[in-house]
């Protein structure tokens, strides 16, 4: 009798242990997706800012372009009201 019960327990262990198994491997899928999903995210997050950096610098091009412009304006427009007094 004692065998057949050492048996039964073993059983029972074996049978517990293949859920957690079974769950773990579930578990494991689940996250190697959500990685995946993730790696893509941050893939996508690296290219706009990339894009962003490159707004960024013909933004401050044109900031200092227009500033170019402006003094040369502000310069013409000096010379204008030097001559027309």
């Amino acid at each position: 009798m004692a065998v057949d019960s050492h048996f039964e327990r073993l059983e029972q262990e074996v049978g517990r242990l293949v859920e957690i198994l079974t769950t773990l491997r579930q578990e494991n899928r689940e996250l190697k997706a959500r990685v995946e999903g993730l790696e893509g995210e941050n893939a996508q997050l690296k290219a706009d800012n990339t894009r962003l950096k490159q707004v960024e610098e013909q933004f401050q091009e044109a900031t200092q372009s227009r500033e170019i412009i402006r003094g040369r304006i502000e310069s013409l427009l000096a010379k204008l009201d030097a001559v027309q007094v």
